[in-house]
């Protein structure tokens, strides 16, 4: 069962939580994770692939020109239903709080949506951590921007790389019960 974990990314933020949702995704048996940057990634691949979860950066909130790009390529595996069926989750990153990345993760679902995937959500027991890091459309970070061009990249906080990873696997277990 092929799972693919894509991110674009555009100053790293987006790719370092895409790297703990495939964490997650690697601890179900019979996983066999793909880690891209969509810049990377031939959409034919995707035909292989049981779950495929996205990934971008927000801009003003939605997704970032390297996802839209990516996004536009998909439009013979559309007309072709190569996607339909196929098993879908989001995550996002913005740089403050109130950067629309709840938006961005409904954004990232729309063209799942018309591709036929079926999308899990990213709810869970109401604990402290889900409560202040959740969100119940994909797994989410807010990663402030880096005080100068040298200074060390920001990462997200521990809670939200948590939360990636077991969204990871919650999308890989829901692919490995209908791919099995």
């Amino acid at each position: 069962m092929k799972v693919y974990v894509l991110h674009a990314s555009m100053f790293g933020h987006t790719e370092v939580l895409g790297t703990a949702i495939a964490e997650g995704a690697k601890q179900v048996s019979g996983a066999d994770v793909v880690f891209k940057s969509v810049d990377d990634v031939d959409p034919e691949e995707l035909k292989e692939a049981s779950a495929i979860i996205w990934g971008s950066g927000g801009i003003f909130g939605e997704p970032n020109l390297k996802m839209s790009t990516f996004l536009s390529k998909l439009g013979g595996m559309w007309f072709t239903g190569a996607l339909q069926g196929k098993v879908g989750g989001v995550f996002a990153t913005t740089t403050t709080q109130h950067g629309g990345v709840e938006n961005v993760c409904r954004a990232l679902q729309t063209p799942m949506y018309h591709h036929g995937m079926i999308i899990v959500s990213h709810t869970g027991p109401g604990t402290a951590e889900r409560t202040q890091y959740g969100c119940p459309y994909g797994a989410v970070a807010v990663i402030p921007v880096e005080a100068a061009k040298d200074a060390p990249l920001n990462v997200p906080a521990e809670e939200e790389m948590q939360l990636a990873r077991e969204y990871g696997k919650s999308v890989a277990e829901v692919a490995s019960k209908l791919f099995k």
